[in-house]
């Protein structure tokens, strides 16, 4: 398992850059090239002034392109949003949680995680 903070490649006109990206482990740890879709388990958007591109933008092209999950954390609301089952539009599940909830990643759903940990 890699955690790696550079762009990804979608296809070859969209490399955006997450600010979290929690990848499949490669010898290489992707000297050889920018991780695509099949490498990638979770990527995290923190935003701010940002949230408004983040979350209409870069969260569905990041669906369309079959990200398995994306969080996007909103440091103003104070939330995450868990965004699961890619498809063509998007996401098709999104679930918004608050201080006080808890949420697992698809790759380690034994591992509880508190959303007053993500948020600080």
């Amino acid at each position: 398992m890699a955690v790696l903070d550079s762009p990804i490649e979608l296809n070859n006109l969209s490399q955006p850059q997450p600010d979290i990206a929690l990848l499949r482990r490669r010898e290489d740890y992707y000297e050889s090239g920018h991780p695509q879709p099949p490498d990638i388990f979770l990527l995290v958007e923190i935003a701010d002034t940002t949230i408004d591109s983040d979350r209409d933008i870069k969260i569905p092209l990041y669906g369309k392109n079959r990200i398995l999950e994306t969080w996007l954390i909103d440091i103003n609301e104070q939330s995450l949003a868990v965004y699961r089952t890619p498809n063509s539009q998007g996401y098709q599940n999104s679930q918004k949680l608050r201080r006080g909830q808890s949420i697992t990643t698809l790759i380690f759903p034994e591992i509880a995680i508190e959303v007053n940990e993500i948020l600080g």
